[in-house]
């Protein structure tokens, strides 16, 4: 038996229940603009989660513990695609990060995909009862009830984080008066108050970390409750305006015929945004992406050519970069090859290479 829909219609508590009481046996599929979420169950309980969204991925979440170094990962990458061996255990055998640590990281993070669920406003489920290969999951022993007692909990901690905090652009900094040694605060809150210094906005910040909007924004609403950091700067982000979802899909058909793979996939992103169960616009979204990577290769960047500065690092704050290219411009050291950066980034590969060519027509890198 199949069940599909809305999570505006039928909120994530209610599928969860419904999966857990009919007792199950499956994989529940969510998906919302580019990230697509995997929850699968065994008799009704949860067994494990996937996500595509690059945050989740170990590296990236050992990163953002602060227990695994992007040098580090960067090795065990390569190690990974020589030998074929699975990232967690070349993570153990180079002694980057202990067993332990590793299966902690391991749950912790499926978790975390499972939480993230609950802060969706809206997105397409789909439950299937078809088989699946339980040997390519990471296999954990949830509580459903303690699932959803931890979801709903960050659901409401999310409203009161956003009435406060209510994007990503804003810009904090520490209070005057702020009594840092009367607080005893974590390495992740100390790394964020260096992070602050610098008057980095949270989306930044948030790329920097390695990590999700909700763990960076829920320390930093806990630096803000306690009156050691303050709103710097709000910028209000604008709405986008209605548009109809038959005639934009008809529309990134015939962009992605003319091969013109970076219109077809704004406007595929926009049918998802306005209809999030078109399974069609998703399937084109990914091949529109696919195809774009693919020509960013073959004409501009290959994936072993090293990217190096034209101009002197100093100058690149005069050059108005998003926070998204100043990141990837933080990794160009002269060493790293395109393939590199793409795997020790928290961006998608479609995102880092638009940069790499950005930066490239604008004089500021080249490639040996």
């Amino acid at each position: 038996m199949s069940l599909s829909g809305r999570l505006k219609t039928m909120d994530l508590a209610e599928v969860l229940q419904w999966v857990t009481i009919g007792r199950k046996t499956g994989s529940l599929a969510f998906v919302l603009d580019k990230t697509k979420v995997y929850i699968y169950l065994k008799e009704g309980k949860i067994i494990s989660s996937l996500s595509n969204d690059p945050t989740k991925q170990l590296g990236q979440f050992l990163i953002f513990q602060g227990i695994l170094t992007e040098a580090q990962l960067k090795k065990a990458l390569e190690l990974h695609l020589k030998t074929g061996g699975t990232l967690g255990s070349i993570i153990v055998q180079q002694k980057f990060v202990s067993q332990k640590d590793v299966q902690h990281a391991l749950v912790k993070r499926t978790e975390e995909v499972i939480y993230e669920l609950f802060l969706w406003e809206d997105g397409y489920f789909h439950f299937s009862d078809k088989p699946y290969q339980v040997q390519d999951l990471i296999l954990i022993n949830a509580d459903i009830n303690a699932i959803l007692f931890e979801g709903i909990r960050r659901k409401d901690e999310w409203a009161r984080i956003r009435k406060v905090l209510p994007n990503n652009d804003i810009v904090l900094s520490l209070r005057n008066d702020a009594d840092l040694k009367s607080h005893n605060l974590t390495p992740l809150q100390k790394k964020l108050l260096f992070l602050l210094t610098l008057q980095k906005p949270i989306s930044e910040i948030i790329l920097e970390l390695h990590g999700s909007d909700f763990m960076v924004c829920f320390e930093l609403f806990q630096l803000y409750e306690k009156e050691i950091v303050e709103i710097a700067d709000i910028q209000q982000t604008a709405m986008e305006e209605d548009e109809s979802p038959a005639s934009l899909f008809n529309k990134g058909q015939n962009l992605m015929q003319e091969n013109r793979y970076k219109e077809a996939i704004a406007v595929f992103q926009e049918v998802i945004r306005r209809d999030p169960q078109n399974a069609w616009a998703s399937e084109q979204l990914e091949q529109a992406e696919k195809a774009l990577c693919q020509e960013y290769y073959k004409s501009s960047i290959p994936s072993n050519k090293v990217p190096y500065f034209l101009v002197p690092i100093a100058t690149l704050t005069h050059h108005n970069l998003t926070h998204e290219e100043g990141f990837v411009a933080s990794r160009i050291n002269g060493t790293w090859d395109t393939k590199s950066i793409v795997m020790l980034s928290p961006l998608r590969e479609l995102e880092i290479l638009q940069v790499l060519d950005k930066l490239m027509k604008m004089g500021l890198i080249g490639l040996r």
